[in-house]
C-alpha cells in the first residue's frame, strides 16, 4: 500500500517534470523563432568586407595627442586608424563642440562650464594646453593653435574614417541638434551614436532612426546576462553595437563565446579601455570586432603582429 502510493507520487512528479521541460522548450523554440537578429546597417558594409578588428581612436587618441581636437583625429587617421570616437556637447550658443568633461579645465587653459560658454568663447581657449605625456613636466602641444572644433567642423573635415559620437548631455535639445548636423553633412552611413543616459539615446533612435546605435547600459546589461544564460537566441536588439570592458571586476565579459553570440544576433563588438600591447593582443585572439583605445598606434603593432 505504501510503496503503490509512492510509485503513484513519484509517477506524478516524473509527468510534472517532463511537462515543466516541455513547456520550457515549446516556449523557447516560439521566442528563438520569433526573435529577429538587428539588419546590416550601412555603417558596417565596408567593415564587412575587410574581416579585421577594427582600430577605433579613443577621443582621436588621448594617449597620443589632445582630445576631442581636429588635430588629434587627423593625426589618428594618419597612422592607419579605422575610425575615431569622440564626445559631444552643447555650448551656451546651441552648437555642438567635441568635449567629454561639463567642464573645460582637465583639457584647456580656461575655466567654467561648457554649456556656459559661447562657441566664440571655447574657440578662443588652447586645447592642447594640459596635455602631457610626461605627469605636467612638459606640455608639447601649447600654443600650437589647437582649439575645440564643432561637430560641423569634424563632420566635414574627416570624411574617410567611421566616427562613434557619445553624446554626453543629459537632456533631448543636443541629441535633435545631432541628428540635423548628421543629415545635414550626408554622415548617415558613417556615424554611429552611443550616450550613456538611456533615455537620450531612446529618444536620439527615435528622431534619427536611420543612424546606427550601440547599445544602452540597461541593454548592454541584458544582453550579457542572456549570454550567460545561453538565451541570446531569445533576443531582438534594437541596436547595432555591444560596448564591453574586457573583465569587469574579475569577471571576464568578453570571449569567443559573447562574440558569437553577438554576431547571430547581427550585432559586433567593441573592447574599450584597451591602452597595453598584452591587452589588445589578448582580446583581438576573441575574434573582437573593434578596439576603442587612446593609444591606436599599439593597436595597430598588435594587429599586424597577429
Amino acid at each position: 500500500m505504501v510503496q503503490t502510493k509512492f510509485n503513484k507520487q513519484a509517477k506524478q512528479s516524473f509527468i510534472a517534470c517532463v511537462s515543466i521541460i516541455f513547456i520550457c522548450l515549446l516556449t523557447y523554440g516560439i521566442l528563438t523563432t520569433s526573435a529577429q537578429s538587428v539588419p546590416v546597417h550601412p555603417f558596417y558594409s565596408e567593415v564587412e568586407s575587410k574581416h579585421t578588428t577594427q582600430i577605433i581612436a579613443y577621443r582621436g587618441g588621448s594617449g597620443l595627442w589632445p582630445e576631442n581636437t581636429l588635430y588629434a583625429f587627423q593625426q589618428s587617421e594618419a597612422i592607419g586608424s579605422n575610425a575615431i570616437q569622440i564626445d559631444v556637447r552643447i555650448s551656451l550658443d546651441n552648437t555642438l563642440v567635441a568635449m567629454h568633461d561639463s567642464t573645460v579645465e582637465r583639457t584647456t587653459n580656461g575655466f567654467g562650464a561648457v554649456n556656459q560658454l559661447n562657441l566664440t568663447e571655447l574657440q578662443n581657449l588652447d586645447a592642447g594646453y594640459q596635455w602631457s605625456q610626461d605627469a605636467g613636466t612638459t606640455f608639447k602641444y601649447r600654443g600650437q593653435g589647437i582649439t575645440i572644433p564643432t561637430i560641423a567642423e569634424v563632420f566635414a573635415e574627416i570624411d574617410s574614417m567611421r566616427i562613434y559620437v557619445d553624446i554626453k548631455d543629459d537632456d533631448f535639445f543636443p541629441a535633435n541638434l545631432l541628428c540635423m548636423n548628421i543629415r545635414n553633412y550626408n554622415m548617415a552611413q558613417k556615424v554611429l551614436v552611443s550616450s550613456d543616459n538611456d533615455v537620450v539615446l531612446e529618444h536620439f533612435r527615435e528622431t534619427c532612426p536611420e543612424i546606427a546605435t550601440a547599445a544602452s547600459d540597461k541593454e548592454q546589461k541584458v544582453f550579457t546576462a542572456l549570454n550567460a544564460a545561453f538565451l541570446t537566441p531569445i533576443y531582438s536588439p534594437s541596436f547595432h553595437l555591444v560596448k564591453l570592458p574586457p573583465i569587469w571586476y574579475g569577471l571576464r565579459l568578453i570571449t569567443p563565446n559573447l562574440v558569437q553570440s553577438a554576431h547571430l544576433r547581427g550585432l559586433r563588438v567593441h573592447a574599450v579601455n584597451i591602452n597595453k600591447s598584452d591587452q589588445m593582443e589578448l582580446i583581438i585572439q576573441q575574434g573582437i570586432d573593434g578596439v576603442v583605445t587612446g593609444y591606436p598606434n599599439l593597436a595597430i603593432e598588435a594587429i599586424n603582429a597577429n
